[in-house]
């Protein structure tokens, strides 16, 4: 039955699905369970993904003692921690990360995932003070810089076409070149070359 003693490793198990962070720890700190309503708990659901430390919702199904199946829920107090570069000293705009981060295990909050790689050429696309927890946002996007000159290979359906212009700057995961007519790209940086899929 749904007692004082909350099924706490349903509960567990449950948010350990629920877990969106790669690479992420998860502890659950506290439960808070309804109190005894007969209902025998068969079952636990997270209601939404776990993004970081706070508090979480997890359904509980089962029956009660008359067949009848039941529903109630439970909220879970959990700490959440991943691996995360953390700088070791100030950096500037453009700068490589290479002996600037080291990687620790720190507390994720929601809305604040930590960057859990980093490559010897990954820049930072602002000054930032040491001691700051990489995010997404704090990285420059891979490639050249703007007005770099760039090799640009566009495959329209099977015909391949390649040619040179310039970086210019583009929407974050994305890389984009204005070619020598004006034309502006869009793509991916792949083996150091700019490609735009036509299709």
């Amino acid at each position: 039955m749904l007692a004082a003693a909350p099924p706490g490793p349903m509960v567990r198990a449950a948010l350990e699905r629920a877990l969106a962070v790669p690479g992420a720890r998860l502890e659950v700190l506290s439960i808070q369970a309804p109190g005894d309503d007969g209902c025998a708990v068969e079952s636990a659901e997270a209601l939404g993904m776990v993004r970081g430390s706070g508090r979480a919702t997890v359904r509980l199904t089962g029956r009660m003692a008359s067949g009848a199946g039941c529903a109630s829920a439970v909220f879970a107090a959990v700490r959440v921690t991943a691996p995360a570069w953390v700088l070791t000293r100030p950096v500037r705009t453009g700068e490589p990360l290479a002996g600037a981060a080291r990687l620790e295990e720190r507390e994720v909050r929601p809305g604040h995932l930590p960057v859990a790689t980093l490559s010897a050429e990954t820049t930072v696309a602002r000054p930032l003070a040491g001691g700051t927890v990489l995010e997404a946002e704090h990285l420059a996007p891979a490639g050249p810089a703007p007005g770099a000159e760039v090799e640009v290979v566009v495959n329209a359906r099977g015909l391949v076409l390649q040619q040179s212009g310039r970086a210019v700057p583009c929407s974050r995961g994305r890389a984009c070149a204005l070619l020598p007519s004006g034309t502006r790209v869009e793509g991916s940086w792949t083996d150091g070359r700019l490609l735009v899929e036509v299709r």
